[in-house]
């Protein structure tokens, strides 16, 4: 997962996440869960290959029916178990 600040169209975006390596279809299954799942209770929270992170998504209705506004993942707190993971992993 990546966080970065960027200029869009001379519009700062001054946080924006979004995960490496996964494929699209893994993230569409992943936001839509959430989505259908946590609304309107808050952020979905998952843990994955040991590593906890959150997925918050904002609701867009119009003409009454409710589309996804926005969905970006949120990382979670590290671990001891996610860091001696993460360094395993990339060794590889």
């Amino acid at each position: 997962m990546a966080t970065v600040k960027y200029t869009w169209k001379k519009y700062l975006k001054p946080s924006g996440s979004f995960f490496i390596g996964s494929s699209p279809e893994f993230e569409m299954a992943l936001d839509t869960l959430c989505f259908l799942t946590s609304r309107p209770r808050g952020p979905c929270k998952f843990e994955l290959e040991k590593c906890s992170f959150g997925m918050t998504s904002y609701e867009l209705i119009q003409k009454e029916k409710v589309y996804i506004g926005t969905i970006y993942p949120t990382a979670g707190k590290m671990t001891e178990k996610c860091r001696r993971h993460s360094i395993n992993k990339s060794c590889m």
